[in-house]
């Protein structure tokens, strides 16, 4: 983390080689949390363990250091020369030490979460690079001490000093203020100013293989391999006898640790954890058989909240030895459900669901585990729901029936269909009635033994929960009915009256209602609180007091009074008690019973008090203890943490890590001053967190906010990673605080970052959009300008077009009537034309037929007519036949009519002659042949001579017509 957060809190109690603030319970077996290596996924081997200032677990694995934040496992960094790391020791600036196998340096944290590993061993002289396994590291003040068989090496100042010994030393000791070596030579060694110093008769001590030294009133407490514990005050060495001499003697002592009031926890190699009191008495033996998960202990170390942390051959074992929980175990160590639980005659006895168990209760409380277990009562093997002591007898109520137990043997009283339980009836010590399966039992006790008498009539309802009042009512509780409420006759042979009570006589509901009785008042717990029942409505009313401290929310499983006038109960999930202070306050305690979350089996809840203080849990996870003289530290502040931060978009990408070489190893710095600067492209964000607080760390919860993006805290979780997706560009916070079971918020913890925008959201962006936008603006203004330009244009074009169109209209309506007068000129002519071809044709006709006529008096020859007046006829009519003026006349017009056909044909076929243009020009105007004959003065068959001799100057084929040649020419 920051050091800006190491410099908020220097906590003053760090893990003390010698002494915690932690003292174990001698009744019961703490509970115990294994971690294997399938757990945390490093090497089974652990040899050393240290937490830092915020809270954090650090492990010497065979690995390299190995980090556990309560939630993730993970090796934080190795080594130079990637050995196995063998002690620890950490200042108070979170500076960890590391000794390892060949090799000693430093680890600091870096801004990305990294640790950095930094070897010392380049200040030794080459000489002295020779070593093995450093097997202890120690802070003393300005120097740092590192400890190996070859060799001690002296940190200060940047420079280390080299002590060695003639042969090997055996082991190294912080004592208090002191420091003391064995050595194979020359014994016990005290360090001072650097150079060690044997004490008196040191000697003495050669190959005793100690193992721990502790400073005790009775001088220095020594602690062998083999040979057990010894004192050595004033240069007289006596061996210190203990109630466990036979278990540490033959099961080799490897370390140990000083606990509270005197308590030394030792830790074997072949038997697990032995914790012994100053006097030497045996307190507890834990072992594989008792919960531990490994014999070969190899270190113990306390952390701030008073736990053990149990170092092993294999694995890691967590030993709540400050909780005034326990749990009743034996060497069995067999799994089952604990229904009830009683103390009669020195011997503890337990209800199961495998029958009925007893253990010697006196031997047990000594310490006497090995003597000690539970045994099974023969012939009762099923389900055990009760037991209890009425008058100087023990019953149990089992499946098959009502037994009697005296000592380890059962003696059935009654065989029916199954006992839930017994109650005196009122007024009748000598009484018992039995709630069964199917009803009622009344035993009676005669001659100071229970006899069976009859079942009672009128009632076939289980009655699994009885209570009875003053006046002789007998009140039973069904789980998923209601209440009854009964009176028998005289003889308590038969129900006399019965009362039901369900949801209509005011309970919140008909199911899971149970009956109590507390300070002699009939009480009822219901899924919605405590109720009672009100004398004057009869109608069931909440309680006031009840409803004050436990709630009118909260299901009430359970109500028990003790001799003490405290009154347990289990309210939804929580265990508590309630006791009455001298000024009439109530009081509630729950904190030391959040353990029991969860363990209960339902419907069968179960607390057994007992006037020496003692107090039973029968659970589904077996029996648990509690002693209210052991006191916790419930408020102890812890803090929660950022594991781990990473981008997972488009790949993943890690931000923050303590996670070994998976960032880039950058340069220490104040980690405070991380802030990345994300791309957009990242947007999305993975956190991991967790809570530096060990004690049933599963049920801590937490709630998380991300500071510029949500508006609030979230609810309460058990989730310990967060995802957000899709961020938009924004500086943000994410913040995440825990809340352990005993309702503690830690110190929340922090992580800042930023996301850019996208480059098309960046302020170059917005200037490249300002710019655009100007020419864009610009753009639209020159179009506006060129198009009103265009506009303004085509405008005068569209007019001149205009103009232009209508003086075409004018010009065309003037062609129109000039062409209409040019037709009306032509058609004239054409008519002049046609009008002066048809007179000549006329003319011409009359003129050929006197000529006929004159031809024929030629003939005759008649003397009377004068020949020579008809040969100048003849002459006059052959000229005017010819019509060359006529014809000049007719080519004039003809010419205008037809485009000068004359001349075009006559450019285009000049060996025509005058007759062949004439007769041309009579085919153009559609004439056939006995019209155009006339015109030519000749007959038909000259007219088609003629025409004949034209084909063949106009180079015609055969097939082809002159006429149509002619017209479309």
């Amino acid at each position: 983390m920051t050091k800006n957060i190491r410099r908020l809190l220097v906590l003053s109690i760090f893990f003390l080689p010698c002494i915690s603030t932690a003292q174990i319970k001698k009744i019961g077996v703490p509970f115990i949390t294994n971690y294997n290596p399938k757990t945390y996924k490093a090497a089974s081997e652990n040899w050393d363990v240290l937490q830092d200032s915020k809270g954090m677990m650090f492990f010497a694995n065979h690995f390299g250091i190995m980090q556990f934040d309560g939630v993730r496992w993970s090796i934080v960094t190795q080594p130079a020369n990637k050995s196995m790391v063998r002690s620890l020791a950490i200042d108070k600036k979170d500076k960890m030490y590391v000794g390892a196998q060949g090799d000693f340096g430093y680890v600091v944290q870096l801004a990305n979460g990294q640790y950095k590993y930094t070897s010392l061993v380049n200040l030794l002289p080459a000489s002295s690079r020779n070593f093995g396994d450093v097997l202890h590291t120690v802070i003393r003040k300005d120097e740092v001490i590192f400890f190996a068989i070859e060799g001690i090496f002296i940190y200060k100042n940047n420079k280390i000093k080299v002590l060695k010994s003639e042969v090997n030393f055996d082991e190294f000791f912080e004592v208090g203020q002191n420091i003391y070596v064995s050595d194979n030579a020359k014994g016990v060694q005290k360090l001072e100013k650097d150079a060690l110093v044997p004490i008196q008769n040191s000697e003495q001590f050669v190959g005793m293989k100690i193992r721990k030294i502790f400073e005790t009133k009775k001088g220095l407490l020594l602690l062998t391999q083999k040979n057990g514990l010894f004192t050595y005050k004033d240069n007289l060495l006596k061996p210190f006898v203990t109630g466990a001499d036979y278990l540490l003697k033959q099961n080799q002592i490897s370390t140990a640790v000083l606990l509270s009031d005197g308590y030394l926890g030792i830790g074997t190699r072949q038997t697990g954890l032995v914790v012994l009191d100053s006097e030497g008495h045996l307190i507890q033996h834990i072992n594989k058989q008792m919960g531990l998960q490994n014999e070969y202990v190899t270190n113990l170390k306390t952390d701030k909240e008073g736990n053990l942390w149990v170092t092993l051959k294999e694995g890691i074992s967590l030993i709540q030895i400050s909780s005034p929980l326990s749990r009743i175990l034996d060497t069995s160590n067999s799994e089952t459900k604990i229904y009830c639980s009683q103390i009669y005659q020195e011997k503890l006895y337990i209800a199961t669901d495998n029958g009925l168990f007893w253990l010697d209760w006196q031997a047990y409380k000594a310490g006497k585990r090995e003597n000690a277990h539970f045994q099974h009562i023969a012939g009762m093997s099923e389900n055990v729901w009760n037991i209890g002591v009425f008058g100087n007898s023990l019953l149990a109520f089992e499946k098959n029936g009502i037994f009697e137990i005296n000592g380890a043997s059962a003696k059935l009283l009654a065989k029916i269909d199954g006992a839930w339980q017994g109650v005196i009836v009122p007024n009748h010590p000598d009484l018992l009635l039995v709630g069964g399966y199917t009803g009622l039992y009344l035993l009676k006790k005669i001659n100071n033994v229970w006899v069976y008498q009859h079942k009672i009539k009128g009632f076939e309802e289980s009655s699994r929960i009885i209570v009875t009042d003053a006046t002789g009512n007998i009140w039973i509780a069904h789980g998923y009915k209601g209440i009854y409420k009964l009176k028998f006759n005289k003889t308590f042979e038969a129900v006399s009256s019965l009362v039901f009570y369900n949801q209509a006589d005011g309970f919140p509901s008909s199911l899971f209602l149970n009956t109590f009785k507390i300070n002699n008042q009939i009480l009822f717990g219901t899924t919605k609180g405590v109720y009672k029942q009100d004398l004057t409505s009869k109608k069931m009313v909440p309680d006031p007091v009840f409803g004050k401290y436990l709630g009118m929310e909260n299901h009430i499983r359970l109500l028990k009074a003790d001799s003490e006038n405290n009154i347990w109960y289990v309210s939804g999930e929580n265990t508590g008690k309630i006791n009455q202070k001298k000024q009439g306050n109530l009081h509630l305690e729950e904190l030391p019973f959040r353990k029991l979350r969860y363990l209960y089996i339902p419907g069968f809840e179960n607390i057994q008090t007992t006037a020496s203080g003692d107090v039973f849990f029968g659970t589904q996870d077996g029996l648990i203890h509690y002693n209210s003289t052991k006191r916790k530290a419930y408020q102890t502040k812890y803090k929660s943490i950022i594991s781990e931060v990473k981008c997972i978009f488009p790949k993943d990408s890690l931000l923050y890590s303590s996670r070994y070489d998976v960032l880039p190893a950058k340069t220490e710095s104040n980690a405070d001053t991380l802030c990345p600067v994300l791309s957009y492209s990242n947007n999305s964000l993975h956190f991991s967190f967790a809570a530096l607080c060990y004690d049933e760390a599963d049920a801590t919860k937490y709630e998380y906010w991300l500071e510029g993006f949500e508006p609030k805290w979230s609810d309460w979780s058990l989730q310990t990673e967060k995802e957000y997706t899709n961020l938009p560009e924004n500086e943000y916070v994410f913040h995440v605080r825990a809340k352990n079971i005993y309702d503690v918020v830690s110190q929340e913890a922090v992580f800042r970052f930023e996301i850019l925008p996208p480059w098309y959201r960046t302020s170059w962006a917005y200037v490249m959009y300002l710019l655009l936008f100007a020419i864009l603006i610009y753009t639209i203004i020159r179009y506006q300008k060129n198009l009103a330009e265009r506009n303004r244009a085509q405008l005068i074009i569209n007019q001149e077009k205009e103009l232009l169109f209508t003086r075409a209209e004018f010009n065309e309506q003037k062609l129109l009537l000039e062409k209409e007068n040019l037709e009306a000129t032509i058609n004239l002519k054409n008519a002049k034309v046609a009008s002066n071809t048809v007179n000549l044709i006329h003319l011409n006709e009359i003129l050929l037929s006197i000529k006929e006529l004159i031809t024929e008096i030629k003939k005759e020859k008649d003397s009377a007519v004068n020949f020579n007046v008809l040969t100048k006829i003849n002459r006059i009519i052959d000229h005017e036949l010819q019509g060359d003026q006529h014809w000049n006349e007719f080519e004039e017009i003809f010419n205008q009519l037809h485009d000068n056909f004359m001349q075009r044909l006559k450019t285009s076929f000049p060996e025509l002659t005058p007759r062949d243009m004439r007769l041309c020009a009579y085919l153009r105007m559609n004439f056939n042949t006995k019209e155009i004959a006339p015109l030519l003065g000749i007959s038909v068959r000259g007219v088609e001579d003629t025409r004949y001799r034209i084909r063949k100057k106009l180079q015609l084929p055969s097939d082809a017509n002159i006429t149509e040649f002619i017209l479309n020419f």
